[in-house]
């Protein structure tokens, strides 16, 4: 029997503008970010009040060749609730909020 995880993996293509929904955008195209950086997924992830860390050496399995992810910690509520939340906040960090 497996071990439930207790952290989200999230892959910046999760909130990528650029990207369809076919090749891994999870959030609405209107909350989606024009190139969306690790460091603005942890920095938002600190504000919503999860602990985080970017895992630099990991490859989204749909596109191999973009490297890294970033593990939030503890799992309070559904990975969609908490991409729309990340997405918000980093549209406000982004206008200086």
């Amino acid at each position: 029997m497996r071990k439930k995880r207790d952290y989200y993996v999230i892959w910046p293509a999760y909130l990528d503008a650029s990207k369809k929904r076919k090749e891994g955008r999870r959030v609405n195209l209107r909350l989606s970010i024009e190139k969306v950086k690790l460091s603005e997924i942890l920095l938002a992830a600190e504000k919503l009040g999860y602990k985080a860390e970017i895992i630099q050496e990991k490859s989204y399995p749909k596109s191999w060749w973009e490297k890294g992810c970033v593990i939030i910690y503890p799992k309070k509520e559904k990975k969609t609730e908490l991409l729309r939340k990340l997405a918000i906040t980093i549209k406000d960090l982004r206008k200086g909020r």
